[in-house]
């Protein structure tokens, strides 16, 4: 039996969420959403968190974007990959891992694949 990856997906437009939500879920992954990076932020810490195998994130979002976010979860050591996701290629630069937004999304969906497949459970 595969395992179900849990991804915390955050975005700030609710039509994009719902879209990326679906795609996800449509693979058998488990997804929560969050609207922007501080509430990410919140998620990943709660004392009953859940366990996320993964985040993706968009790039501008009010109040924590997502750069933003990857560097508050290195500084509090949280260790899961990110995906950084733009229709903009210069933000390719702000993540070690990147999708942008007009690829194709089987591009994404490799890459969710690769970065969790040495994840623990």
């Amino acid at each position: 039996m595969e395992r179900k990856i849990r991804i915390l997906l955050v975005d700030d437009k609710f039509e994009r969420r719902q879209e990326f939500k679906k795609l996800l879920e449509d693979e058998g992954n488990k997804v929560t959403v969050s609207t922007e990076g501080q509430s990410a932020l919140v998620k990943l810490m709660s004392k009953r968190k859940i366990k996320f195998h993964l985040v993706l994130t968009d790039t501008k979002m009010p109040c924590l974007t997502g750069p933003e976010l990857v560097k508050e979860m290195k500084d509090r050591r949280i260790w899961i990959p990110v995906i950084g996701m733009s229709n903009r290629e210069e933000n390719r630069l702000l993540y070690e891992n990147f999708w942008n937004k007009n690829e194709p999304r089987e591009i994404l969906l490799a890459m969710i694949k690769k970065l969790t497949e040495k994840s623990p459970k």
